[in-house]
């Protein structure tokens, strides 16, 4: 047979070998719900995306109508047990909540490893804060909130230390206008040694809260990323928070580390409004056997049983889904970026976008 008439049986409505290939090779920014703006990756393209998927949402860059502007409300994420996710949760919620949902959400770092500000910001951008400066003040940091609170001081200006529109990407873009964050330092560190008096202790417990009140009416949500210990800073997180949600991973210490924190934080509230756990996220969970689904469970129903001794509220709950132990977090620390926007097609990703509908639900907003 000749190839003139080889080619005449080809059936034209049948992808070529080609095109099929293309096809399972396309960019992992083409599935997504939304549109990525060409600044936030290189992978990025302005083309049309399933955006009926959030069509109920309001544009993520626009700002509140004034009859619907609430108080913001405060939630500490707090484990003194350390690489549970504390801090990836609190980066990858807030940055979704800014940017898929429209909310207004400030990041306010408590850890003295600066593991959210290093997340949100670029080397170039974390210089020293003597060299920061905003209309000629020098730019501050949460150390500066607990200094005023021991030297009976008011440096601290949240105007000109608070980084708006995190992260950037190397051109200085916005990548999520809505997202501010409040950085942390190392000289945190020095602040648990500097209390010398039950007075001092006082004043650190309830110095957070005096600084952000006037910021409520600013964001809709203020999320606060703790030390993992449960020393004066994060004391001072529990009596701003309204809420506390515990990081969770799925093992054995981690279950019998929540039991013991539910009971230290219930010590705490001593005469002061303090939040309880209303909510407890599972991380790094993988699916291989059946440990992690067995300890998932457990969790369940310790919950059940501390609620029913009252050491948790009727409202406390695991939320779902579980965020699945993945490589592309890492990744995405590493490029200062959520992980939605860096591998939008990866297994956390995916959890993340489910995770922050069942946590609007849990925890409505008008």
């Amino acid at each position: 047979m000749q190839a003139t008439e080889a080619l005449s049986w080809v059936n034209p409505t049948r992808p070529t070998f080609l095109q099929r290939r293309r096809r399972h090779t396309r960019k992992s920014t083409d599935f997504l719900p939304y549109r990525v703006p060409a600044s936030c990756s290189d992978r990025a393209e302005q083309r049309p995306r399933f955006r009926f998927a959030f069509a109920h949402r309001r544009n993520r860059n626009e700002a509140f109508p004034a009859a619907t502007l609430m108080p913001a409300r405060i939630f500490a994420f707090l484990n003194f047990k350390g690489g549970v996710g504390k801090t990836t949760n609190v980066v990858n919620l807030a940055a979704g909540l800014a940017y898929l949902r429209g909310k207004r959400v400030l990041v306010v770092d408590l850890d003295a490893q600066c593991n959210a500000t290093y997340w949100l910001l670029r080397p170039s951008e974390f210089k020293p804060m003597h060299e920061l400066r905003v209309d000629g003040r020098r730019k501050q940091t949460t150390w500066q909130i607990y200094r005023d609170a021991l030297d009976q001081t008011h440096s601290f200006d949240a105007r000109v230390s608070i980084l708006r529109g995190v992260p950037r990407n190397e051109n200085g873009t916005e990548l999520v206008p809505l997202l501010h964050l409040l950085p942390a330092s190392v000289d945190l560190l020095d602040i648990e040694f500097d209390v010398d008096s039950g007075v001092a202790a006082h004043r650190l417990r309830v110095a957070l809260r005096q600084a952000l009140e006037p910021l409520r009416e600013d964001y809709d949500f203020i999320f606060l990323d703790c030390p993992p210990h449960l020393h004066f800073i994060t004391q001072s997180a529990v009596v701003a928070a309204d809420h506390l949600i515990v990081p969770f991973m799925p093992d054995y210490l981690s279950l019998s580390g929540f039991r013991v924190l539910a009971r230290l934080l219930k010590t705490l509230r001593g005469g002061e409004p303090q939040a309880k756990i209303d909510a407890v996220i599972v991380t790094r969970f993988k699916k291989i056997g059946n440990a992690y689904g067995a300890a998932v469970a457990e969790l369940k129903s310790l919950v059940e049983e501390l609620q029913a001794v009252q050491m948790l509220p009727a409202r406390c709950a695991v939320l779902e889904p579980s965020i699945r132990d993945d490589i592309r977090i890492g990744e995405s620390a590493s490029e200062h970026q959520p992980v939605f926007m860096h591998a939008p097609l990866c297994n956390a990703a995916t959890d993340y976008f489910a995770l922050i509908g069942a946590f609007l639900r849990h925890f409505p907003t008008p």
